[in-house]
């Protein structure tokens, strides 16, 4: 499937872009919901390393394989990956956690796509490191979403994508 993956796949464009936004809205709901800092105790205290090395990797910054692939508009990769960074420092100095999620997740989804789409191989060693930083960090962030979802179960998250009928 991997193979068959990479073969088709392409860039998203304008849907990365809603996507990043829906992602953001995500955390800022989670994070008003989270009473007992959960992730910011994540955040700060569990993965502030790995957090800074996924902040300046340029590997796992979508604008530079679109440079790389010659997308329109992908030029100034460098640029807003210097406004990134200065964006990210901003907000680990504000210690805010929404942020800073975001900004890592979105890396962390560029790591996926590179392994999903056939960027990375079976005993490879590109991206080991990242890899296995981003199975720490996902490995305790999602059940800590999970379980800020269920202590709140009465909060409307809008519609589902596919509902059970």
């Amino acid at each position: 499937m991997d193979r068959l993956n990479a073969a088709y796949a392409n860039d998203l464009g304008d849907m990365r872009i809603a996507e990043e936004r829906l992602l953001g809205e995500f955390l800022q709901r989670l994070s008003r919901l989270d009473e007992q800092n959960r992730l910011y105790e994540l955040a700060w205290r569990r993965y502030p390393t790995a957090i800074r090395l996924l902040l300046n990797n340029r590997y796992v910054f979508q604008p530079y394989w679109d440079h790389q692939n010659g997308l329109a508009g992908s030029d100034d990769w460098e640029e807003r990956f210097a406004a990134v960074r200065l964006a990210a420092n901003a907000a680990l100095a504000h210690h805010d956690t929404c942020t800073v999620l975001s900004i890592v997740i979105q890396r962390l989804y560029t790591l996926r796509n590179q392994l999903i789409h056939g960027g990375a191989t079976w005993g490879s060693s590109v991206n080991r490191e990242q890899l296995q930083d981003a199975n720490g960090i996902m490995g305790d962030v999602v059940p800590v979403i999970i379980e800020i979802l269920l202590d709140n179960a009465g909060e409307h998250r809008g519609d589902a994508c596919y509902p059970v009928r």
